[in-house]
């Protein structure tokens, strides 16, 4: 079940970044002073770098959100049947808001260092080549490993409660797919079994 939950959020969350990502792009250059507006942004951008410049940081930005969601997907199915193991029993409501925040959480953490260089890929300034292994290198040499993490704590803080509330939605989805289920099987009537001649 674990793997068929990380393969359907690995294909949700390849889809929706990718219809996402102008969006983000025209969000992180504003944040970054790049432009005044979002009118400006647009216009700006296409004339800077047409139509792929609001897809730039498509591949650091799918590196980012997949393995965030795929991560968080098995980090709270692996927490969730840990945590009922230690108090066996079902978890309460709030237990499962919890256990789905801090999964969620964690996996913000061990994604962030894609988080900053899909930044810093958006921000870069137009007119120049720029790989993702180029942004790296950077950090490496001016900031060190500890580059990556920047925002680390604050990513954290704005992730955990978007794990809890999409945590606390799926185990209520599953429960009333499960209620369904169960209530349409109980409707189908039983067959008679025939006698033989």
């Amino acid at each position: 079940i674990a793997q068929v939950q990380s393969l359907a959020s690995f294909c949700s969350t390849l889809l929706g970044t990718a219809t996402r990502i102008p969006c983000e792009v025209l969000k992180q250059r504003l944040q970054a002073g790049l432009f005044d507006n979002v009118g400006e942004a647009i216009v700006g951008t296409w004339q800077q770098d047409g139509l792929k410049g609001f897809f730039r940081g498509t591949g650091v930005t799918l590196c980012r959100e997949v393995p965030l969601y795929v991560a968080g997907m098995g980090l709270y199915a692996e927490s969730k049947k840990l945590a009922q193991h230690l108090l066996g029993r079902e978890l309460e409501a709030w237990e499962t808001i919890a256990v789905g925040a801090l999964s969620g959480g964690i996996a913000a953490v061990i994604t962030t260092p894609f988080d900053v260089l899909k930044t810093r890929m958006m921000t870069a300034p137009h007119g120049r080549r720029i790989s993702t292994s180029m942004i790296a290198f950077s950090i490496l040499q001016h900031e060190g490993p500890l580059g990556f993490f920047k925002g680390a704590l604050p990513r954290f803080f704005w992730v955990a409660p978007l794990g809890a509330m999409n945590f606390a939605g799926y185990e209520l989805a599953r429960k009333a797919m499960l209620e369904n289920e169960e209530a349409s099987n109980e409707e189908i009537p039983k067959e008679k079994p025939t006698n033989s001649t």
